[in-house]
């Protein structure tokens, strides 16, 4: 899991390193905007929370690098679609708040192994590439 977070790391880097200012500014404001999109079954409900409540929430809270988290959620029949929506000042900040995710991670559970359990279980809810990385478009903003 790490070595995928580095070398995603690395491809956002060579994208974007070539001038996120300038892309930002073309696009709206410095914000950046991560969408993780999780699928959860309505039998899993407890288990997910359970998850979150003990590794997510208290990680996110400790990550400087994050502004802001919203979550949405889409009750389909037995599954809850759900996505999350992580705001970043740019994107400099994305890819260091990555960086301290996994340091936070460490901390908190410093057994290397019961931290794969737990990212194996966070997997099980995840939509293949669950990921979206967004900008806003300020002119299409109702004020």
């Amino acid at each position: 899991m790490k070595t995928k977070i580095i070398l995603s790391s690395i491809l956002f880097l060579i994208i974007f390193s070539v001038s996120p200012k300038i892309y930002s500014q073309q696009q709206g404001s410095n914000h950046f905007y991560e969408l993780n999109f999780l699928n959860i079954p309505y039998d899993k409900l407890d288990d997910f929370t359970e998850l979150y409540e003990t590794y997510g929430k208290p990680m996110d809270a400790q990550n400087e690098y994050i502004l802001s988290i919203k979550v949405l959620r889409h009750w389909s029949g037995p599954i809850w679609n759900v996505c999350f929506i992580t705001e970043y000042k740019d994107a400099e900040s994305f890819v260091a708040s990555q960086k301290r995710g996994d340091e936070i991670m460490e901390k908190m559970v410093p057994d290397k192994s019961k931290r794969e359990e737990v990212m194996k279980k966070w997997r099980t809810f995840m939509t293949g590439h669950s990921d979206a990385l967004t900008t806003d478009i300020p002119k299409f903003e109702k004020k």
